[in-house]
């Protein structure tokens, strides 16, 4: 029970302390008023808010010595607080002193009907008699109008907690110290062990809070929590008395006030009660109230918005009248939250919050953390208790507590998911003014072109903001954060593969049958009535600063008309783009431009924080008065201070400004002036600490894109070709230079020899290079020639470790190498070096087929094809530009296949095909029919044309006997095994893999012999043989794990998990398939990713859990859409209408099962039509409808002229068992309707084959 003491204040300064509560020898009644004794002028109030508000902005000198004096002065006003409310009257003292000594939850209440009375800073009430304020001392502070219901509780519903977060700044960038709270809110809710969404009102106007909450309450998802996050005033607007209404909340000559936004921009100053009243019919119970600076009115405007809100229907408001650090106020909500999560009341919570700010009291300032006693800053205002108890709290998966998970995320910057497009490097510090420049100009002008010198931070503030919206319902869908960049060495430029971006990513596979004008016009379309955000990164590459590789080539005229009138007729919808560019790129015309410079003071501050914390020295030197001074010199340029500030660690500021001063402002020609002159120097300072020597070789890294690799470095040294600087250096000699580049801030380590490189370096190394070579250009040009050498050699390693090695290190590296390997397979189709370029090409190929990165590889493919045919015309395949068609040509019609687009890659392999046999006979002709042939075979095979598939086989066979190709002889009896398997054949299966793996063993080749093991053990399972089956997987994955083939440790893992499914053995099934998935997962290998995701649904499945089998599927389903995997979409659509049927919802069943009938169809998957058709009699029987269940099989066994077919499983027996309930002339005639013909002798004779024999079992 919570026992309380009541201090009413009359607006005569008359105070009144009573309790409520059962306490023995309580107060004498009636209590007797007695006049408050405490003087709180108003130059206390001004210095308490310079205090929390000001003093850490500069805490030098004088001002240090003030904040440290009015800090101990706290004490002094809580004292004196606490004496003039219950020192005078004995009967209050008593009271005080008796519920102090009952050792149960005392609340004291603080009731007035004057805001200007309950507006004083009650929470500083400090017992004389005890060292800490009441506040801190397990003494719940609240304020509440006279007639607040204090006994009561006003229970809230719902298992999660929803937060709109309204945020306000109309005065934009002249805001100024404007901090975002919701931001750090955000990074820190993971802390909570509870289910929170934060949502941001867009815009922040008062029609869209009445709709937005209306909204959510007619679905079902009300919020309980509003959470203003902008000013408030007074305005001098009279309102009418009404009754029942305290004079001096609603008669005085001003009223509190919110200010909102207008639609177009602009304050909106909207009167408490107006806001009350949208708050009251949405039914909010809870409002947070976070003023941004408020000056000496604060205190008053906070109590006269909150009591307005109370009187008209909230149960309580938190309020903050001061500017609070948004980190501090961040930290207070989590700890507010988790305390409701774990069954508190808002009084609880809040004192939850306030211990936390007590505890961490550290606030970010010029000289570091220094401490702030901002705890009394959030109060209470409530008309009685309330409670959550129906929230969800999720069960602990740490054994830490939440102020040691949040000590955890308060050292850790804001940085996303890894493996997230949108994830930070490193961290994001910051930018809260520009955050909000972007709310209000992606609202009103819709196209922004965020612009700045290279190091400003451009694209890491995009992806942050991108995070922040996909997070906060900024987009209609999270996924609808659509990053694309134009970074060399990506063939994705032009509106045609930005609009594959969007497209497929949300509408999927059909949006790649549009042809280009459709593709427009549905995109453009879906953001006008959408809500999207397109991240459009690095945009100078398109046109105003060209790669100057030449990895990619500009945009010519009519790209950039096609890209500018795009924007144009996007820029009327309702979605959003963000472009970044080092140039303002005119040639855009007239949309928003925003300049991106250096961070804010405060901002600064917190990236000091983090960039010095691993230097613990350089914090005695921060606090020198010249550390000031080199902060205002590197003006907040993030990539200056961290190439500069480590430095403090060895160095003293004024000597460390005095040498930038003296080696900046000229290293990167006209742009090094101004605020480029800080960017210049701060290089320039790390760079000057390397010897002459390693600055003649640091040079070479302004030829990478992104990362460096020191091996790759390694073999440029040994090329004859290498300029001499370059030369007599190992892959060791390498990493001891970037270590020591590391260390000074240059680059950034990876680790495993790879190191990034900023955006900035490469030109500043260009320049360094150029002052270096008379000759720079022909000096450059031989480098670039020779790097080409080693990144081809490079690529070779890469191909044999993806093929034979540690695959996934291999993937690994290519995912950081990936623009440079790009950058130079550009620059090797522009110098025509093709057999380098097909080096770099075949290594790439597999990282896109691995990923399923099928939009680039087009990209690639269309470059290729570009540079090496002449009009019309492939290039002579015996060349090695033919070579290089074909290996990429080649590459895209497989893909092709592995997407069941069957007709188009047997089209492509036709033509291959004719080419090749126009050529002259040569090995290398013979190699490629036989490989044509192959993958003729192929298409056969996945179309269900197992004959035709035979014949090329065995045609590409022949050619590799004759030429004694035994690895090629391997893979075709391999593949003939493969066509006897779905044949049904197993022995002559079985006998073809044995001859594939005894040439394999003879070889030696390890691999051939795992992938033969591997399809041994699915004849044995496949006959049945569990064991078999199993003991074969095992060999394969032995010499897999031998290997570090992960990726064929991923396939081992699943087929384990399909022989443990068919046992029985679920739980180990489930197992195996989470290790393959872990693997794919790991890899990209998103094809894996939608097995895995399939085959847990089948567990789940059979399991009987149809909603976890459900979310399954659609994960699965989900990737085969962005993949545009077409036949993996169909296995989905099925397996989810069999999940529908199984809950007996035959109408969504159906649904399912005729969407993946019509991909199968579509695709020509004979073998799928198949499967679908079987299960849509089965599901018309269960509709009672026989006949149509008939017509359904009837299809399913008439697809292939082979009756019965493998493939159409047990529909011969529900043949038989329908022919028998419907009769023979049923059967004749419906066959007649459905083939054209009477049903054949020999399917007449196995139907009554199969009735004689009885029900299948």
């Amino acid at each position: 029970m919570t026992d309380r003491l009541l201090i009413d204040l009359a607006d005569d300064g008359q105070v009144t302390v009573s309790v409520l509560g059962d306490v023995a020898g309580g107060l004498p009644e009636p209590a007797v008023p007695f006049p408050l004794a405490w003087s709180w002028e108003v130059a206390d109030a001004e210095e308490l808010r310079w205090y929390l508000e000001d003093y850490l902005r500069a805490p030098y000198g004088v001002y240090q010595d003030r904040g440290e004096r009015t800090a101990q002065q706290l004490t002094e006003w809580g004292r004196a607080a606490f004496t003039a409310v219950f020192d005078g009257s004995r009967a209050a003292r008593d009271a005080y002193v008796r519920l102090r000594d009952r050792n149960g939850t005392v609340e004291v209440v603080v009731r007035s009907a004057a805001a200007r009375l309950l507006g004083l800073p009650w929470e500083l009430l400090t017992d004389p008699a005890r060292p800490t304020p009441l506040a801190l001392d397990g003494v719940r502070i609240r304020r509440a109008l006279p007639t607040a219901d204090l006994a009561g509780t006003f229970t809230v519903g719902g298992e999660r907690l929803r937060v709109l977060m309204v945020i306000s700044r109309p005065a934009g960038d002249r805001d100024v110290g404007y901090r975002m709270v919701a931001r750090p809110l955000m990074h820190r809710l993971e802390a909570v062990r509870g289910d929170v969404d934060l949502v941001v009102l867009r815009p922040p106007t008062l029609d869209r809070l009445r709709e937005v909450l209306a909204e959510a309450r007619a679905a079902g998802q009300a919020f309980q929590v509003v959470h203003f996050d902008g000013h408030g005033a007074f305005t001098d607007r009279r309102t009418p008395v009404a009754s029942g209404v305290p004079v001096t909340l609603q008669g005085s000559a001003s009223q509190g006030v919110l200010v909102f936004e207008k639609p177009g921009g602009g304050a909106d100053r909207v009167p408490a009660d107006r806001v009350a009243a949208v708050l009251a019919e949405a039914r909010v119970p809870v409002v947070v109230l976070n003023a941004c600076q408020s000056g000496a009115l604060g205190r008053d405007v906070e109590a006269a918005v909150a009591t307005r809100l109370l009187q008209q229907g909230a149960a309580a408001v938190v309020a903050m009248a001061f500017s609070v650090y948004a980190v501090a106020a961040a930290e207070f909500m989590t700890a507010f939250y988790e305390r409701l999560f774990a069954g508190g009341q808002v009084a609880d919570a809040v004192s939850s919050g306030r211990s936390r700010l007590a505890e961490r009291n550290t606030r970010p300032s010029p000289k570091g953390l220094l401490p702030l006693q901002d705890w009394l800053v959030p109060v209470l205002y409530a008309r009685q208790d309330v409670s959550f108890p129906h929230l969800h709290r999720l069960p602990a998966t740490t054994t830490a507590s939440l102020g040691q998970i949040l000590d955890d995320v308060r050292q850790q910057p804001d940085t996303g998911q890894q493996g997230d497009p949108l994830a930070a490097i490193g961290g994001f510090v910051g930018r809260d003014g520009l955050f909000y420049d972007l709310e209000v100009a992606t609202r009103l002008q819709k196209i922004v072109l965020l612009h700045g010198p290279g190091g400003t931070g451009k694209t890491e503030l995009v992806k942050a903001f991108g995070r922040w919206w996909r997070d906060t319902g900024g987009v209609d869908n999270p996924d609808w954060v659509i990053w694309h960049s134009f970074e060399p060495g990506v063939a994705s430029f032009g509106l045609p593969g930005v609009l594959a971006a969007i497209g497929l990513q949300v509408f999927g596979p059909p949006f790649a049958q549009l042809d280009e004008t459709e593709r427009r016009g549905a995109v453009l379309r879906l953001m006008a009535e959408y809500r999207l955000l397109l991240i459009w990164d690095n945009f100078e590459s398109v046109h105003s600063m060209p790669d100057r590789t030449g990895a990619t080539p500009p945009l010519d005229e009519t790209g950039r008309r096609q890209m500018t009138e795009f924007l144009a007729a996007a820029a009327t919808g309702a979605s959003a783009i963000l472009i970044t560019s080092r140039s303002t790129e005119k040639w855009l015309g007239d949309i928003r431009r925003i300049e991106v410079t250096g961070l804010g003071r405060e901002e600064a501050d917190e990236y000091t924080d983090a960039l010095l914390e691993p230097y613990p020295r350089a914090t005695a030197r921060r606090r020198e008065a010249a550390f000031a001074d080199l902060m205002t010199w590197l003006a907040g340029h993030p990539l200056s201070m961290r190439l500069v500030l480590p430095h403090l660690d060895t160095t003293d500021p004024a000597t460390i400004l005095a040498e930038l001063r003296a080696t900046g402002g000229h290293l990167l020609g006209d742009d090094s002036q101004g605020r480029m002159a800080s960017l210049a120097g701060s290089i320039a300072y790390s760079y000057q600490h390397l010897t002459a020597d390693e600055q003649q070789a640091f040079v070479v890294l302004g030829l990478f894109h992104g990362a460096a690799d020191a091996d790759v470095l390694g073999h440029l040294s040994t090329v004859a070709t290498t300029p001499d600087q370059f030369r007599s250096r190992s892959a060791a000699d390498w990493v001891a230079l970037l270590d020591r580049a590391t260390d000074l801030g240059l680059v950034t380590s990876l680790g495993a020899g790879m190191y990034t490189i900023h955006p900035a370096l490469p030109a500043y190394l260009a320049t360094r290079w150029q002052q270096q070579q008379s000759d720079y250009l022909k000096h450059r040009a031989a480098t670039e020639s020779a790097l080409l050498d080693a990144y081809a050699a490079f690529a070779g390693w890469l191909y044999q470790q993806i093929t034979g090695g540690d695959a996934g290190l291999a993937f690994a590296v290519i995912r950081v190498q990936r623009h440079t390997l790009g950058a130079m397979l550009g620059y090797a189709l522009h110098a025509e070096r093709h057999t380098n370029a097909a080096a770099i090409a075949e290594v790439l190929t597999s990282y896109w087929n691995t990923l399923g990165l099928d939009q680039e590889a087009r990209g690639w493919t269309d470059r290729v094809q570009h540079a090496t045919e002449a009009p019309g015309t492939p290039p002579p395949l015996d060349t090695p530009a033919g070579q290089l068609w074909l290996l990429m040509v080649g590459a895209h019609a497989n893909r092709q296949a592995a997407a069941h687009q069957l007709e188009a890659a047997e089209r492509t392999y036709r033509d291959i095909l004719a080419m090749l046999n126009a050529q002259p006979d040569t090995n290398t002709r013979f190699s490629d029919l036989a490989t044509t042939y192959h993958q003729l075979g192929i298409v056969a095979q996945r179309g269900g044309d197992l004959d035709t598939a035979e014949q090329q086989y065995q045609q590409s066979l022949t050619i590799k006997e004759q030429r004694g190709d035994r690895p090629g002889v391997a893979a075709s009896y391999h593949h003939l095994g493969w066509v006897a398997q779905l044949r049904g054949d197993l022995d002559t299966a079985e006998q073809r893999y044995q001859q594939s793996v005894a040439i394999s063993e003879q070889r030696g080749d390890r691999t051939g012999i795992a992938f033969s093991y591997h399809h041994l053990g699915w004849v044995a399972q496949l006959r049945g043989d569990l064991d078999t089956a199993e003991q074969r997987y095992q060999q394969s994955l032995a010499i897999k794990e031998e290997l570090g083939n992960r990726p064929g440790m991923a396939t081992s893992y699943h087929q384990l998990g399909r022989v443990a499914e068919e046992r029985g053995d679920l739980d180990s099934a489930e197992q195996w398939y989470q290790q393959s998935l872990a693997i794919a997962e790991e890899l990209g290998n998103r094809p894996d990713m939608t097995m895995s995701y399939h085959q847990l649904g089948v567990v789940a499945q059979l399991r009987g859990d149809l909603d976890s089998a459900e979310q399954w599927y659609q994960q699965s389903l989900a990737i085969a859409e962005e993949l545009g995997n077409r036949p993996d979409m169909a296995i989905s659509c099925h397996q989810l209408g069999t999940v529908a049927q199984l809950r007996g919802d035959l109408d969504s069943a159906e649904q399912w099962y005729q969407q993946s009938l019509a991909i199968e169809v579509e695709l020509g998957n004979r073998p799928g039509i198949a499967l679908t058709y079987g299960q849509l009699g089965l599901l018309a029987e269960a509709r009672g409808t026989p006949a149509a269940a008939l017509e359904w099989t009837i299809r399913c066994v008439t697809l292939f002229p082979e009756f019965p077919h493998p493939v159409t499983g047990s529909a011969p027996h529900h043949l038989a068992r329908l022919t028998a309930d419907l009769g023979w002339s049923t059967l004749r005639q419906v066959w007649q309707q459905v083939t054209g013909q009477e049903p054949p002798p020999a399917v007449i004779e196995h139907i009554r084959t199969l009735q004689s024999e009885g029900p299948a079992t």
